[in-house]
C-alpha cells in the first residue's frame, strides 16, 4: 500500500508526463494507419506525375516532328517554285531573243525601226 500512496502523490505532482506519454501512444496509434493511406496517395500522385512527364515528352516530340515536316515542306515548295521561275524566266528569254532576232532580221538594218520595235515588244518609253 505504501508504494500505491506514493506513485499518487507522484501522479499528482507530476501528472502531465504520464498524460503525455498516453496522448503519444494513442497519436502513434491512430496515425499509423493513416500513415500507409498517405504514403498510398503519394505514390499514387507520384505515377501520375511521371505518367503526364512522359506524355507530355511525347506531345513535344510530335509537334518538334510536325514543325520539321512543316518547314521541310516549305523549303521543298520554295525550291520548287524557285525552280519553275527560273526555267519560265528562260523560256520567256529565249522566247524574247527569237522576237528580237526576227525585229533584227525584218528592220533590214535600220538602228530606228529596231529600237522602237523592241521598245514596243518590252514597253519600254523613249527617254529622249
Amino acid at each position: 500500500m505504501y508504494h500505491i500512496k506514493l506513485a499518487w502523490i507522484w501522479l499528482k505532482a507530476n501528472w502531465k508526463v504520464p498524460l503525455f506519454v498516453a496522448w503519444s501512444v494513442i497519436i502513434w496509434m491512430i496515425s499509423r494507419k493513416n500513415a500507409q493511406a498517405a504514403l498510398d496517395v503519394l505514390e499514387a500522385k507520384k505515377e501520375s506525375y511521371d505518367k503526364q512527364i512522359i506524355s507530355l515528352k511525347e506531345n513535344h516530340k510530335k509537334e518538334l516532328s510536325e514543325r520539321d515536316k512543316l518547314v521541310k515542306r516549305y523549303h521543298d515548295t520554295i525550291k520548287e517554285l524557285e525552280t519553275k521561275y527560273a526555267e519560265k524566266s528562260k523560256v520567256l528569254t529565249k522566247a524574247n531573243k527569237q522576237r528580237v532576232k526576227e525585229i533584227v532580221e525584218k528592220a533590214n538594218g535600220d538602228p530606228e525601226a529596231i529600237r522602237k520595235k523592241i521598245e514596243e515588244l518590252f514597253n519600254l518609253s523613249s527617254s529622249d
